[in-house]
């Protein structure tokens, strides 16, 4: 397999999270539930369940963001590169980006805004479906903060078996050079 370019390499840890925000803005797309919702005479909308319906949907961002945070945080910690923190920082910065393309692609996949809707002709008494969005901003902080979690474990995990084994078989020997004899 040839070696990608080095610039290549350096927005990997950047370009892999955004690209997985695309896949994961389908899968969201594909599993979030929308439902009929009708327009009041101010012009709010209301849906049969709506904090539930929101909270569905929020949910199940949340759910797809945790596991691609999961799996960006995991490849981050596994591969840390030469440079760990600058390349945990990057990964932090793509899986932002990622979870707010998510968020842009399931909403452009999903049904228009209800304003859409009433223009392109719908019956604003029936026939209208909540769009798909994400409703609480928070709910885009979930994959970098996973990532960030996972990433620091996997660090903390391989500085502390670095520290407990003995790279130089001298210093093996020394070690044992210095230790007292057991009663």
């Amino acid at each position: 397999m040839p070696r990608l370019p080095r610039r290549v390499r350096a927005l990997a840890p950047v370009l892999g999270p955004v690209l997985l925000g695309v896949v994961a803005g389908l899968v969201w797309w594909l599993v979030a539930p929308i439902g009929p919702v009708v327009q009041l005479q101010g012009g709010s909308v209301l849906g049969a369940a709506d904090p539930e319906l929101t909270a569905s949907q929020d949910g199940w961002l949340v759910v797809i963001s945790a596991a691609a945070g999961l799996v960006c945080g995991a490849v981050a910690a596994v591969r840390p590169g030469a440079a760990p923190v600058r390349r945990s920082l990057a990964v932090v910065a793509g899986c932002l980006f990622g979870a707010v393309i998510a968020s842009l692609v399931g909403q452009w996949l999903g049904p228009p805004s209800v304003a859409a809707q009433v223009a392109a002709g719908a019956d604003p008494e029936r026939g209208l479906v909540s769009p798909l969005r994400a409703h609480s901003t928070g709910v885009l902080l979930v994959w970098p903060a996973v990532a960030a979690l996972v990433m620091t474990m996997g660090h903390l995990a391989a500085a502390w078996s670095g520290a407990r084994t003995p790279r130089d078989p001298a210093e093996v020997a020394e070690a044992h050079d210095h230790e007292e004899p057991r009663p």
